[in-house]
């Protein structure tokens, strides 16, 4: 999220046209859909929560990443691919 978030939308483009890499997780809008029982989200109101709570999940894995890079300095700190 934060990775992406910081490139031009333009630029982020032309640096990954030519990409062959299929795109990792999207755990922005997928991360408590996924891991979370579909029971829960019959709940009107719940769903609503678990919806406006999804991007703070997120920016907590984003905040793990840099953790993660913090002593390699080859890659850009909010780099959260696997291999490239």
């Amino acid at each position: 999220m934060l990775y992406d978030r910081r490139q031009l939308p333009e630029l982020k483009f032309m640096k990954h046209i030519h990409d062959s890499e299929t795109p990792n997780f999207d755990y922005e809008n997928d991360i408590l859909n996924k891991s979370l029982s579909p029971y829960i989200y019959e709940n009107k109101t719940m769903a609503g929560f678990l919806d406006r709570l999804q991007p703070l999940m997120a920016l907590f894995f984003d905040k793990m990443n840099i953790i993660k890079n913090w002593r390699n300095y080859m890659v850009d700190k909010y780099h959260y691919k696997g291999k490239g």
